[in-house]
């Protein structure tokens, strides 16, 4: 069974956000799409985590950067997972799923753009992967080194400016908050092949909502409960899981 939706930063309701548990859990339930976000390391390798200190998620301090990878890789997560590298995660997911990457914190990071094009390169998975960031000056670097890449604006709101902003940065997705979305823009994207991505949908209302917009790639942190609630026929336990 082919979920169509992404699993943001894997199944983190649950497991651990960004692990490669996490990440094979949503794999294992058919889902399309996984989402990860990705910083730098002191030696300059993209590592997989959310936030740009490792303080709410390993048993460590500090920034990222801060680290060598061998230094990250010394710290643990719940249930003794180590942070993942970004080539641990792409291999996990070729020929599998489409996998969306998150440039985070770009500013804090020399050459970020490159170290995960030239990543994506070494795994060859291109036609696999697509990039995303609020930061869309780093968007604009990443289509200099390379007019395959896919990319796609973070916005909170997606609002008529943003259609020139992706012919510019000649973008295949838009990532728009799950409240900043219009009818009228959905299908403007729709006419132009833009594929929307809605984030982050959890809760049941939200779901319904999305329902109308079939075209829209959703994402959730509630895997069970979104494969529950859009394809009813493969759980017998729908109620349970929804509520």
């Amino acid at each position: 069974m082919t979920i169509r939706g992404i699993g943001h930063r894997g199944y983190p309701a649950k497991y651990p956000e960004n692990t490669m548990s996490s990440f094979q859990a949503a794999i294992e339930l058919g889902f399309t799409h996984i989402e990860l976000d990705v910083h730098l390391s002191k030696d300059g390798i993209p590592v997989v985590m959310h936030d740009y200190k490792i303080d709410r998620m390993t048993d460590g301090v500090g920034e990222i950067r801060d680290y060598t990878l061998s230094e990250l890789q010394e710290f643990s997560i719940e249930k003794n997972e180590k942070i993942p590298t970004l080539e641990e995660v792409l291999r996990l997911a070729k020929n599998q799923v489409i996998v969306s990457i998150e440039m985070k914190n770009t500013k804090l990071y020399d050459s970020v753009e490159e170290k995960v094009f030239e990543m994506i390169q070494k795994v060859d998975m291109i036609e696999q992967v697509y990039v995303i960031s609020f930061d869309h000056k780093s968007l604009a670097k990443l289509r200099e080194l390379s007019s395959e890449v896919k990319i796609g604006p973070l916005v909170n709101k997606l609002r008529r400016s943003h259609f020139r902003l992706i012919e510019k940065l000649d973008a295949s997705y838009i990532a728009v908050k799950h409240d900043g979305l219009k009818e009228k823009y959905v299908n403007r994207c729709e006419g132009l092949g833009i594929q929307v991505v809605a984030w982050t949908v959890n809760s049941v209302e939200q779901m319904q909502r999305f329902k109308k917009y079939p075209s829209v790639l959703v994402t959730t942190d509630e895997l069970e409960k979104y494969k529950a609630y859009h394809y009813p026929d493969t759980s017998s336990k729908l109620q349970k899981v929804i509520v």
